[in-house]
């Protein structure tokens, strides 16, 4: 990649100087230097997400997620056929899970009213667990880096009063990697971490569908998430057609493990 003097200008000097591939800098961590070129800001933003995920791990937080049921007919119009939530506190173990505060049969009866619509669509063992709508607190735990992902620098953007650098993220083929992220990240520009991201994750995930994921600063250094909006319009792929639903999905109530 080249020298960008867009990016220049939008990063400032307040770069930490590490790559992906040497120390990773600390949340809060002071910087040493200028960002130059599209590759130098590649190389904070996966070290600093790598961080993160450190971070978020250390934590146990409260979500919360509301789901709409929608059934779309044939001319297109769209009914809200039922609707479910979750409370719960996530836990992150082996992927992330969630220890509920609701009754079985509450906390288990997700979209039991578009099976109603199509009986046989159990044979399918469709089903949406509650904390699956909190996977997309992580970009990508795992494989966040150069030989998974490649980057493209779509330019700068303002996310409220966040100064933001937008890249649109796609991974590579052939990698043997499952369940990869695809889409868009916001990255403020001067701690470089990673404040929104949108889009799916690849085959072979427990969550593959749209979503928008945003994370706050909760303190100094530190962005947690707080937002997931989801939603699919069609799960053809998955032998319903014409059905689809819209969640949201809130954490708070931070609290160390």
């Amino acid at each position: 990649m080249i020298l960008v003097g867009a990016l220049a200008g939008a990063v400032g000097a307040q770069a930490p100087t590490q790559t992906a591939d040497q120390t990773q800098p600390q949340p809060g961590g002071s910087a040493a230097g200028p960002v130059l070129t599209v590759n130098q800001a590649v190389d904070h933003i996966i070290a600093r997400e790598h961080d993160e995920n450190a971070v978020i791990r250390r934590y146990s937080p409260i979500v919360e997620t509301y789901i709409q049921e929608i059934h779309t007919d044939k001319k297109g119009d769209s009914e809200i056929t039922g609707d479910d939530y979750a409370l719960g506190r996530l836990k992150d173990s082996k992927g992330v899970s969630e220890s509920s505060f609701l009754p079985p049969e509450t906390g288990n009866r997700i979209l039991k009213s578009l099976l109603i619509y199509r009986p046989i669509l159990r044979i399918f063992s469709f089903e949406l667990q509650p904390s699956g709508f909190a996977n997309p607190v992580f970009v990508d735990s795992n494989n966040f880096d150069l030989q998974h992902y490649q980057f493209e620098f779509v330019g700068r953007q303002f996310l409220g009063e966040v100064r933001c650098l937008v890249f649109n993220v796609g991974h590579r083929r052939h990698t043997g990697a499952k369940g990869l992220f695809e889409g868009r990240i916001w990255v403020e520009d001067q701690g470089y971490h990673i404040v929104r991201f949108n889009g799916d994750y690849t085959s072979h995930s427990d969550f593959l569908f749209h979503f928008d994921s945003w994370r706050e600063n909760l303190q100094p250094g530190l962005w947690l998430p707080v937002y997931v909006y989801s939603e699919e319009s069609d799960l053809r792929k998955y032998g319903v057609p014409h059905l689809g639903f819209k969640a949201q999905t809130r954490l708070w109530g931070y609290v160390r493990k």
